[in-house]
């Protein structure tokens, strides 16, 4: 191999990398400035004083609808009984699940005050996405707590969380155990789990 055949392969080379490195850091910084911005307007609400729970429950409830993969989490959590997901019952049971989430979720939430996020770094898992790893530091909690962003795009390219982890408990695994469990309980009849869904999001 000549000198200038070494030189423009390891120009090449070097591009590459340099590229690729740029490309991980740049989807990298915008899953965790996208996070960051959800925690920020997230703790705004509950420290807001001038509004009621009531209306911070709906814009909590606004905020979940908005920034989660409500279909892939509602299949995910289904587990192997996602075969007996049908065409006639889908759209209702959709709907249940981001019931489901959106409203028992933004009640836990009123629970917190307000407070800080600090992020403390992402990891690129390729074609699962990004998780962002941010520390929360509550106004009335001694010690902040580790709460992880499972970010991935939809076929649109946009953000969507799939999945949180709070002090170590991914909450959409955490929830397909308990559907799956009710599921293998009631022969995975999903209209029953719906009907649990709709009962307690109520």
């Amino acid at each position: 191999m000549t000198g200038n055949k070494i030189v423009i392969n390891t120009s090449i080379l070097v591009f590459t990398l340099i590229f690729n490195f740029n490309l991980l850091f740049a989807n990298n910084n915008e899953a965790s400035l996208w996070v960051e911005n959800i925690g920020k307007n997230t703790l705004s609400i509950l420290g807001e004083q001038s509004i009621t729970n009531d209306k911070k429950e709906i814009l909590l409830e606004e905020i979940f609808v908005k920034n989660l993969d409500i279909r892939r989490i509602s299949l995910f959590v289904l587990g192997p009984y996602r075969k007996g997901l049908d065409k006639e019952n889908s759209g209702e049971y959709f709907q249940s699940i981001e019931n489901f989430i959106s409203e028992v979720y933004a009640k836990r939430l009123l629970s917190y005050p307000s407070g800080n996020i600090q992020i403390i770094k992402s990891e690129d898992k390729g074609k699962r996405g990004n998780i962002v790893y941010s520390s929360i530091q509550f106004n009335d909690r001694p010690k902040p707590i580790s709460i992880d962003w499972w970010v991935i795009k939809n076929r649109y390219g946009i953000n969507k969380v799939f999945d949180i982890r709070i002090s170590g408990i991914w909450m959409a695994q955490e929830q397909r155990s308990t559907f799956t469990s009710f599921l293998s309980k009631n022969d995975g009849d999903i209209k029953k789990l719906i009907e649990r869904l709709n009962v307690q999001s109520r």
